[in-house]
């Protein structure tokens, strides 16, 4: 009873408030020096409106480990670290099934014009959706678009009604039956009518004259380029190269526009949510930085697509009743083949032949056995019922390891996830950010950190995290909601975000906030 007096008090609230709109963009890739590089190339009322004419948030740090876009998502949408969260990564280490897989693999629900079974249930806080959708008993609607699964899950949370991710081998969108409304039916249509195959068919060259670049400027005869979103990414893998050609960006952005204007979001008392995610990733890219046209290509088509975007939805609800958060993961300014062409100490951190050698050293000691059952992320998995069974000391074993880990060229430092766990370390200290960054369900047994400059890459070559930092920032602006023009330079964590767009929206804090909401100047 208390909880329905509750609700119908926190109403008139809710239904006044403004905005009637929350657009999150999460553009993956996206770096403020960048943005600061382009300013002058892009057009008025994309990148140059959601960056210029808000809240530019200059100075938003990230003390958690780089693991992957989920879990900045995650972080920036539910003001908690992964220990509480316990999304730790887009993939994890399964030791009931000894296999790598999504953090949110789950067997209990099926796939939407896909075969992967997935759900938000291992996402153990709420998140901005959520307690938007709960806040309005469900009469808000909310909704997620993007690229990769595990990062749309992370933008739609638990109670959205619907994301949609793209299948890069099948060439359509996909979804799963977690959420209530299934795959949205606009998606859909777009897999039936040959929408999303128009798209894919499309083949990518500059928009501009090559000399016209400022990727020219370094060179005297700049060449041309042309991709095909169909060609596969790898000669050993069904992957194409959808998701790093411009027409990933414009799926995204026709199906967003289609479930804005079909599903009529913003146009009652009860505020909606529209999470999108684009990329500014390019084939084969091997730099971080502004180096390449098709890089700065990728900006400028990804510009052209905000506007047409912004316009329309600003055109029928009114700019001052949407707010834009736009905003990256994090990542390194420079990747670690950039800063070996300055002969800077830098470099791949191969975890398949580091752990072939550790194996083979732990059988050397204690015998042929398998002592080691897994590894991702920085995580060693010992085999903690074999060394049981044979009466070996765990403790030492784990100090054994360590030792030997720490012999390896680019890794900084090794813990037990005891030690973390039960040593008390300042918030500023590497210790601190690995504690931030674990969680009891998937912790390895061993954590490693690499040095600065040093990437750990996957059996595919896909980078797991892409800062080593010890303190990292992420990009973030808001723009809209009459909030007025204003830079904040002051340093705040990126914990912060959700309850300030909480307080925005008038709705309650996650419920494992530990941010606080960032005062902002109110043009009222």
């Amino acid at each position: 009873m208390n909880k329905v007096i509750l609700i119908l008090l926190l109403l008139p609230f809710l239904v006044s408030a403004q905005p009637r709109l929350v657009v999150g963009i999460m553009v993956d890739g996206l770096q403020q020096r960048h943005i600061e590089e382009l300013q002058d190339r892009f057009v008025t009322g994309g990148f140059k409106k959601l960056t210029g004419e808000g809240v530019a948030f200059s100075n938003i740090a990230c003390n958690i480990v780089s693991s992957g876009n989920a879990t900045d998502i995650v972080t920036l949408a539910s003001g908690t670290v992964p220990y509480y969260h316990g999304v730790v990564s887009n993939q994890v280490f399964n030791r009931n099934t000894g296999n790598v897989e999504s953090i949110f693999q789950d067997a209990a629900y099926s796939g939407i014009e896909s075969h992967l079974k997935l759900s938000a249930r291992n996402f153990r806080t709420t998140g901005i959706v959520d307690e938007l959708m709960m806040a309005t008993q469900r009469k808000s609607k909310s909704y997620a678009i993007g690229l990769h699964a595990e990062d749309v899950i992370a933008l739609g949370g638990h109670a959205a009604n619907g994301v949609v991710w793209m299948d890069d081998v099948l060439m359509k969108w996909s979804s799963t039956d977690y959420y209530a409304e299934g795959m949205p039916w606009q998606a859909l249509d777009m897999n039936v009518n040959g929408a999303f195959q128009r798209y894919v068919d499309r083949a990518w060259q500059p928009l501009y004259p090559p000399s016209t670049y400022l990727a020219a400027l370094n060179e005297r005869n700049p060449k041309s380029f042309e991709y095909k979103s169909t060609s596969k990414r790898k000669s050993n893998s069904p992957a194409t190269m959808l998701k790093q050609t411009p027409s990933a960006n414009s799926l995204v952005a026709e199906l967003a526009l289609r479930i804005f204007q079909e599903q009529e979001l913003g146009m009652d008392k009860f505020p909606d949510a529209l999470m999108l995610q684009f990329t500014v990733r390019t084939p084969n890219e091997m730099k971080l930085s502004l180096q390449t046209l098709e890089k700065e290509d990728m900006y400028l088509r990804l510009d052209d697509e905000l506007q047409f975007l912004i316009q329309k939805i600003e055109n029928k609800i009114g700019a001052e009743k949407v707010l834009f958060v736009l905003f990256g993961n994090q990542t390194n300014a420079y990747a670690p083949e950039e800063l070996k062409e300055h002969n800077i100490h830098a470099g791949y951190f191969n975890a398949n032949r580091s752990m072939a050698l550790l194996s083979s050293y732990l059988m050397a000691i204690y015998g042929q056995e398998k002592w080691i059952n897994g590894y991702y992320g920085k995580n060693i998995y010992l085999n903690k019922k074999l060394i049981e069974d044979k009466g070996l000391d765990f403790r030492q074993m784990q100090e054994v390891a360590i030792e030997f880990m720490l012999e390896f060229e680019g890794v900084q430092s090794a813990y037990r996830f005891s030690q973390l766990m039960n040593n008390g370390a300042h918030p500023g200290t590497e210790m601190a950010k690995i504690r931030n960054s674990a969680h009891k369900n998937y912790a390895g047994d061993i954590i490693l950190t690499l040095m600065p400059g040093w990437l750990e890459v996957d059996d595919r070559e896909n980078p797991v995290g892409e800062s080593n930092t010890l303190i990292s920032n992420l990009p973030v602006w808001f723009y809209g909601a009459k909030i007025p023009q204003q830079r904040i330079a002051n340093q705040h964590q990126i914990t912060d975000i959700a309850p300030t767009i909480s307080k925005i929206l008038n709705i309650p804090y996650p419920n494992a906030n530990i941010g606080e909401a960032i005062i902002l100047t109110n043009s009222e």
